[in-house]
């Protein structure tokens, strides 16, 4: 592997500072640009909005100011305590013309409210009065509450405007009205377009009032408040994406640097918000100005670090690395022959006094000493070996005795030496007490000496632990043995019982579920004899109506009867009519041919068959009219009668409805008590099958207790053959 020299690591070293100190100045540079950027959008952004609010409140102090004095108008006064509005609109067209001819104020409105919170006059629309302002006319609600002027931007019917209101009071104090000087925002859009600046005024859609503004432009939620705008401004907006820009308060695109700021009415609550922008190129000149000399010290920096770094690797190159290669040479020499490379070190010649120098004449000196110790260590090391292959073959007996004047040799063969002394003492005491206890004699201990420690001392003492262990094991062994001999002997006799009393439950439960079964299908059977019930019950519920209906045509039949024995009658009576007026005339006919006397014989021949027929009718009629009476009282009985069997059939249909309820609660008792027999049965069928299975376990557990007392025997007999205390 390729290693690099010293030389090249420093230097790539100081290059690396050099890049990093580089890299740092343009991370620096990269942050002071965007601060920069940030504070120039900040200030525009300021800027726009220190211009909006002196600008609003401006027209704020002239709405509220203009309404004040309005207010003391004495006209506007009588006009509304004496309601005539002629009079007012005389005044306020007056006072409107005299705004326009000597301000700038050409699209002003004056609406006033009478004390009713209800329109007076409107000065754009005088026709249109009376209606209810109170339900989202927040301003006038409060200037009639603290009977004080108030200016405030409030959405109307018309959209979002700039409102001045002021309360009218009569001579003695009297709250009777309000006044209302009412502008828009035209007048601050060309304030900000004289400068080559740029408003919109939007209202959020979700404030509209009636239909007013749906002709009025839009864009996205939002409607415009103005009639002046740049369109090519009014298109861009078009563009940007809203959720971005209502976050950041502020955003960029290659025409405009846009901001926003909310618009809120006097309680606080946002109706729709100002979107200011200038030109993006005005922005961006003041932040490359400010860029310029950033980039100007960056570029020094560089410079200047570049230099620095050109200057220290010269100088290292020049003074430092021929040293350090010397240095480099012999110390690898050095290496060679201490790590028995070779057998010589060829010192190297000093002729300097710098550090290097002083590195090469201890590196001389250290070689001397180290042949000479060298030599001394590596008899002891020699015997250490030896005593070391000893060891290994288990013999602790063999002693170190070569000596170095290297005192850790020294310190390492006497540790040793101790070492074997006391390992060959405790061996002999663990091989005695291992021996016992591999006798089953756990009554005997290992002498612990008190200089033991760590492992040694855990292996006398675990010795000790182990045959105190053993005897105590001897001894439970010996107890559990009895105790599980007597426990499996009592277990032996327990499922003998347990089995027994699982075979007399599993007959018990087998003839529960038989009995189970008989009611679970007499319990089908009602349910199913409710259903049939309750579908015959539905049949006859269906006839009743049936009947209830027959019933209804019939009396309405007998109704239509009435009316056309009615009818019979009316005509019967002309009948009657026509045969009594026929008879009369044939009397009078017949008076006539008396005293026309022979000649008129034939004639009251003639009226006397008249006169007969006449009579004879009027006996019919009479008879008819007699039959048609009886008739009608016939009719009238049959439509009691059928009312009668209505009612009848209605209160019979509300009985088949109660049966029909009580009929579903007994198929529904009948199913939930089948269900729960069901879920019953089922649990008795499982117990069965579980009480089964018990038997069966009861019987294998009583094998295994059988075994266990046979196991536990032979426990007890090996415990008793061992020695413990």
């Amino acid at each position: 592997m390729k290693k690099d020299s010293i030389a090249g690591k420093i230097i790539i070293r100081v290059l690396f500072v050099a890049l990093v100190v580089i890299a740092i100045a343009g991370v620096i540079s990269y942050f002071i640009l965007n601060s920069m950027k940030e504070d120039v959008e900040i200030k525009t952004k300021n800027h726009f909005k220190v211009l909006i609010e002196e600008r609003i409140q401006s027209k704020m102090d002239v709405a509220i100011s203009n309404a004040v004095t309005l207010s003391q108008n004495t006209d506007l006064l009588l006009a509304l305590e004496t309601n005539d509005r002629s009079m007012l609109k005389v005044t306020l067209t007056s006072l409107s013309n005299a705004m326009k001819n000597g301000t700038n104020f050409n699209n002003v409105k004056i609406h006033v409210h009478d004390k009713d919170i209800k329109s007076f006059y409107r000065s754009w629309q005088p026709d249109k009065y009376g209606d209810d302002l109170s339900s989202f006319r927040n301003t006038i609600l409060e200037v009639k509450k603290t009977k004080k002027p108030l200016a405030a931007i409030e959405v109307g019917r018309a959209g979002l405007v700039l409102r001045g209101l002021s309360p009218i009071f009569d001579v003695d104090g009297k709250y009777v009205g309000s006044v209302e000087f009412i502008q828009g925002f035209n007048s601050v859009v060309e304030d900000f377009a004289k400068d080559d600046e740029f408003l919109i005024v939007l209202m959020d859609e979700k404030l509209k009032r009636g239909d007013a503004l749906s002709s009025q432009d839009k864009i996205g939620k939002y409607y415009l408040s103005q009639k002046v705008f740049d369109k090519e401004f009014r298109n861009s907006l078009e563009k940007i994406d809203f959720n971005r820009f209502e976050k950041t308060g502020f955003t960029i695109d290659k025409n405009f640097f846009y901001t926003r700021f909310p618009i809120l009415d006097f309680k606080g609550q946002k109706q729709g918000f100002y979107i200011l922008a200038d030109h993006v190129e005005q922005v961006n000149n003041t932040f490359d100005e400010s860029a310029k000399l950033v980039y100007t010290m960056l570029g020094m920096m560089a410079v200047l670090t570049i230099l620095l770094v050109i200057t220290i690797i010269y100088f290292f190159n020049k003074i430092i690395s021929g040293g350090l290669n010397k240095f480099k040479k012999s110390f690898a020499e050095f290496l060679d022959f201490i790590t028995f490379k070779t057998n010589s070190f060829k010192k190297p010649a000093v002729y300097t006094s710098d550090e290097v120098a002083d590195m090469l004449v201890l590196l001389n000196n250290t070689a001397d000493e180290f042949d000479k110790k060298l030599k001394d260590d590596m008899r002891v090391i020699g015997e250490i070996v030896l005593t070391t292959d000893k060891v290994e073959q288990g013999i602790y007996r063999c002693r170190i005795h070569s000596s170095s004047d290297n005192p850790m040799i020294v310190t390492l063969k006497d540790t040793i030496n101790k070492m074997l002394d006391t390992v060959d003492k405790n061996m002999i005491e663990l091989i005695r007490t291992v021996t016992n206890y591999a006798n089953d004699d756990f009554t005997d201990k290992v002498e612990i000496s008190p200089k033991l420690k760590a492992k040694m001392l855990e292996v006398m003492e675990s010795t000790n632990k182990l045959g105190l262990a053993l005897s105590q094991s001897a001894k439970r062994n010996l107890h559990n043995g009895q105790t599980l001999e007597k426990n499996a002997d009592m277990m032996n006799s327990s499922m003998k019982n347990l089995a027994a009393k699982a075979n007399e439950q599993a007959a018990s439960l087998e003839e529960t579920a038989a009995a189970l079964e008989e009611i679970t299908s007499i319990t089908r059977s009602n349910a199913n004899n409710a259903s049939k019930m309750a579908t015959l019950g539905e049949t006859v519920k269906q006839s009743v109506k049936s009947g209830e209906s027959l019933a209804s045509k019939t009396a309405f039949s007998m109704d239509e009867i009435n009316e056309k024995v009615s009818s019979i009658n009316e005509a019967i009576t002309v009948i009657d009519q026509i045969a009594f007026q026929t008879n009369i005339l044939s009397l009078n006919a017949a008076v006539e041919a008396a005293t026309a006397g022979e000649a008129g014989k034939g004639f009251a021949v003639v009226a006397q068959e008249v006169r007969n027929l006449a009579s004879r009718s009027a006996e019919a009629a009479k008879e008819i009219k007699d039959l048609v009476e009886d008739a009608n009282l016939k009719a009238n009985e049959g439509k009691n009668i059928s009312a009668e069997m209505i009612h009848g059939y209605q209160e019979l249909n509300t009985h088949i409805n109660e049966t029909l309820h009580l009929i579903e609660n007994v198929s529904s008792a009948s199913k939930e008590q089948m269900t729960g027999i069901e879920q019953i049965n089922d649990t008795v069928t499982m117990l069965d099958r579980v009480t089964q299975e018990n038997a069966n376990e009861a019987n294998q557990v009583r094998a295994i207790a059988n075994d266990v007392s046979s196991m536990a025997k032979d426990l007890v007999e090996d415990a008793l053959s061992k020695k413990f205390n």
